[in-house]
């Protein structure tokens, strides 16, 4: 096979796994349109269930604003991070609640749903490819201070 074409399997694959376009590859225009093409294509199945639903993470509640800060106030030890439908109309909002020297700290963070995925609205915004990878950015940064809230599951039959 030519260089060409292996380089083009090579940037193809590291693509799929890592889900972002290498900078390194030497691509002709065409073909790095056809690899971010393939990758907004990946993201798209990825982010859709069977039936053309958008999957969502375990952590996304559909609950409003208000809700959310409840349900995070008595769920303390299952998680202080919860993803739910915005409440500007579209989008997902992140809510968050941290003890801090014994007062309860909640922020609300606004995500914009993109063709290319998610962006976090912050002072410098996040992209993000996924409503999961969103909540793995805020327990990054939080270095893991922050934990997606797990739904209660009854232990009883």
């Amino acid at each position: 096979e030519s260089w060409e074409t292996q380089e083009m399997w090579r940037g193809f694959i590291l693509t799929m796994a890592k889900m972002k376009m290498p900078r390194d590859l030497a691509l002709l225009p065409g073909h790095t349109f056809q690899l971010l093409q393939a990758l907004r294509e990946e993201r798209e199945r990825r982010d859709t269930a069977v039936g053309g639903v958008p999957r969502v993470p375990s952590c996304f509640f559909q609950v409003t604003r208000a809700e959310a800060e409840r349900l995070l106030e008595r769920s303390a030890g299952r998680g202080n991070l919860l993803l739910r439908p915005g409440g500007h109309g579209q989008g997902v909002s992140v809510t968050t609640r941290q003890e801090l020297r014994g007062t309860a700290v909640l922020k609300h963070y606004r995500v914009k749903r993109e063709p290319q995925g998610y962006i976090i609205d912050l002072e410098t915004p996040h992209r993000c490819s996924s409503l999961a990878e969103v909540a793995q950015f805020f327990v990054r940064r939080s270095e893991g201070s922050l934990q997606p809230l797990e739904p209660e599951y009854s232990s009883q039959l």
